[in-house]
């Protein structure tokens, strides 16, 4: 039922941002739901308008994500009255705030589950070996933490096979991106949806295939309020505009007078034309699988190329297809506009598992040189003292980096039992997400370049205050669940250094409902009661609130069930 966002097309959300969900659903009086997930933890999303769109066919709406919602890569819940409900796994990423310097990856041909076709004599159904070189590339890239990851298409190596052999190549490849502790934006490859004339399914399969996972089927007859046919769209992250084209080889000739025998069609070019205009002045960069000339090119280097890269007014292209494709192939990668291909993760003559990563300054992106997720020699490699699965008070980590350059915004996540707090050694506890029992513990470190590091979180003794990044802290609130009849709350927490403190109570609608402290507070340890009452006279009503703590740039937040 849900359209968007979804797990390969995710949506970043702020607090107080509004998020939008596409819904294929019925137009009938509907009260709609929405919620974000994360292990056992789960935050409402407060409505923020949205109706059935008979333009479109389908529900467009809006919901808010309340304040003090943790940094995190949530699954989406959608539900209504009427009983009609659907998830999307990993699809919404929220953050603080957009980060002007940052870092984002690229990888490409992943072919999963692994890159032997069905016409071929060795060819199995139990043959996943491609699984692991995408997860050898994960692993690093967990270990990395780019701000998000661009697929440049085949996440799948024969797109019939879904229907074929019931192989669930597509189903595979998504369990797959849900490794990935980052969001992953994906565009499709000819392997994807181009459909193959050896494989004795109707012609069409594969795309239809790809529509059901990572799509619309819209696109084989579009509405009226988007007559675009191709899967093609765009994204910002602040000052940056990414534009993702749908890229294929039309291998079975499946609605050849929509698709023509190839992309790019005159019907997506036009459509990049106006995305990169109301694009204004951001920084823009392109992604698609191969730059194909409607089916006279069958995916050599020679061209001709139907986009003029440096015509376009954009910082770059990046884009996969060719496996092998060495190092500055079209364009040096220092170069701008750059025009840069990447080696595929599935394995190749060079070894695959390539990526790439991109600096970004400002919107200014900097590309950096191909690196490889090694074989004989891991690259970037992870030893943990214990099992890393919450049954462990402590733990530590030994990172070895054999990669030639730091990564200065890797995040660790440790998951070990639930405590009131935590210290790190050689990283910064940068925030910590309680579930169930069970402490998600998110430690920010510098992993230096060519060299070990060892990250040790720990529990604090009994008494002591752990600040978080920046030292502000604020502990579980007393008792919680909270009834006032019983008694005050207890607010306890910390602050580093002497300056204006807010200590504040939401509800999940995002709106104030009580303050506690707004006053200039010395250094140390400090306490708030609460007594349930609001700020505008009458007792605040039974539900969830967030407990929101401030000073200066810094926040933390705590949950609080308060019952009447």
């Amino acid at each position: 039922m849900i359209w968007k966002p979804l797990a390969t097309l995710p949506e970043f959300a702020r607090a107080g941002d509004t998020l939008t969900v596409w819904a294929n659903a019925p137009n009938v009086p509907t009260n709609w739901s929405g919620s974000i997930s994360f292990a056992a933890t789960s935050f409402p999303l407060t409505p923020a308008g949205g109706a059935y769109q008979s333009s479109l066919g389908w529900w467009v709406l809006g919901f808010s994500v309340p304040p003090g919602v943790p940094e995190e890569l949530y699954d989406l819940v959608l539900t209504s009255d009427t009983g009609v409900a659907d998830t999307t796994r990993h699809s919404v990423k929220v953050l603080p705030a957009y980060r002007s310097d940052y870092y984002f990856a690229q990888i490409s041909d992943t072919h999963l589950p692994s890159h032997v076709f069905s016409s071929s004599s060795t060819f199995s159904t139990c043959d996943t070996s491609g699984m692991a070189d995408f997860d050898a590339v994960i692993q690093d890239l967990n270990l990395i933490h780019p701000e998000f990851i661009l697929h440049t298409g085949d996440i799948v190596n024969e797109g019939d096979l879904d229907t074929l052999y019931s192989m669930n190549e597509m189903g595979r490849a998504l369990d797959m991106v849900y490794r990935l502790r980052d969001p992953m934006f994906l565009s499709s490859g000819n392997h994807d949806i181009g459909g193959f004339t050896t494989t004795p399914v109707p012609a069409g399969t594969s795309r239809k295939d790809w529509w059901k996972f990572f799509g619309w089927p819209f696109l084989i007859a579009p509405p009226a309020g988007d007559s675009n046919h191709s899967q093609n769209y765009s994204f910002d992250y602040d000052s940056l505009h990414v534009v993702a084209l749908e890229a294929y080889l039309n291998y079975d000739s499946w609605g050849s007078a929509i698709w023509g025998q190839g992309s790019f069609t005159a019907e997506q070019l036009n459509w990049l034309q106006s995305d990169l205009a109301a694009a204004g002045s951001r920084h823009k960069l392109l992604m698609y699988h191969f730059d194909f000339d409607q089916g006279a090119n069958t995916g050599s280097t020679s061209g001709p190329w139907q986009l003029d890269i440096a015509s376009l007014g954009v910082d770059g292209a990046i884009w996969g297809h060719y496996h092998t494709v060495p190092e500055n192939s079209k364009t040096p990668f220092t170069a701008h506009p750059f025009d840069l291909g990447l080696q595929s993760v599935i394995n190749n003559s060079f070894g695959g598992r390539a990526f790439r990563i991109f600096r970004v300054h400002s919107g200014h992106i900097s590309p950096g040189q191909m690196h490889w997720s090694g074989t004989t020699l891991d690259s970037l490699s992870e030893t943990w003292a214990h099992p890393n699965d919450g049954s462990q008070a402590n733990n530590s980590v030994t990172l070895t980096n054999l990669f030639g350059e730091s990564w200065e915004h890797s995040r660790l996540r440790f998951v070990l039992q639930d405590q009131a707090g935590f210290t790190a050694t050689n990283g910064t506890v940068s925030e910590v997400i309680h579930s169930a029992g069970t402490a998600f513990v998110y430690v920010d470190c510098t992993i230096p370049a060519t060299a070990h590091l060892v990250v040790t979180v720990a529990p604090v003794p009994a008494g002591v205050h752990a600040p978080l990044a920046g030292g502000l802290k604020l502990e579980p609130p007393s008792p919680n669940p909270f009834l006032p009849s019983g008694g005050a709350l207890h607010v306890r927490y910390t602050v580093p250094v002497a300056a204006q403190v807010t200590l504040e109570i939401y509800d999940l609608a995002g709106r104030r409902v009580a303050s506690l402290v707004r006053d200039v507070e010395a250094a140390g340890n400090h306490e708030a009661l609460w007594d349930g009452s609001s700020d505008s006279g009458p007792p605040a009503p039974a539900g969830a609130y967030l407990v929101r703590l401030k000073q200066g740039s810094r926040a933390d937040h705590q949950t609080l069930k308060l019952l009447r």
